[in-house]
């Protein structure tokens, strides 16, 4: 393979294949970002994540040693500038993601609390209609803030 002229920055598009020590071969494509756009599911590599600072100046035809878990070396099969089109929402999807698992953790919450009978606080009700009220009113201000 040739070795190309475009340095792995952040914003490149990357094809690499991660070898195990095995010596087997999982090619994965991605997009290297800033921390705050990262979400590996969505093809989006966080520049600072180890993976992402091993890359970072490498160029296409390159082998890396890598050793994480039983990956051994990284082999850098293409590097592509980025057209800019990177989904900025992924920070956005992530914080929805949160508020959506404390509103959960929440009503789990207050449910264990209650269901302490008897214990030193006395007898507590859970208004779930409540809880569930304000996890919507959340949830719709998470979209506002999204818009």
């Amino acid at each position: 393979m040739e070795q190309s002229p475009i340095p792995i920055t952040c914003g490149c598009k990357v094809t690499i294949e991660l070898v195990d020590a095995a010596g087997e071969a999982e090619r994965r494509s991605f997009t290297l970002v800033p921390t705050e756009q990262a979400d590996f599911k969505s093809g989006l590599l966080d520049e600072n994540a180890p993976l992402g600072r091993a890359l970072l100046g490498h160029f296409a035809g390159q082998t890396l040693p890598y050793r994480q878990g039983d990956l051994r070396q990284v082999r850098i099969l293409e590097v592509e500038r980025s057209d800019g089109s990177v989904n900025g929402k992924a920070a956005d999807e992530r914080r929805a993601d949160v508020r959506k698992a404390e509103a959960i953790s929440e009503i789990t919450s207050q449910m264990i609390f209650a269901s302490a009978r008897g214990s030193k606080w006395g007898e507590y009700e859970v208004n779930l209609d409540k809880l569930l009220e304000e996890q919507q009113k959340k949830k719709d201000e998470g979209k506002n803030e999204a818009e």
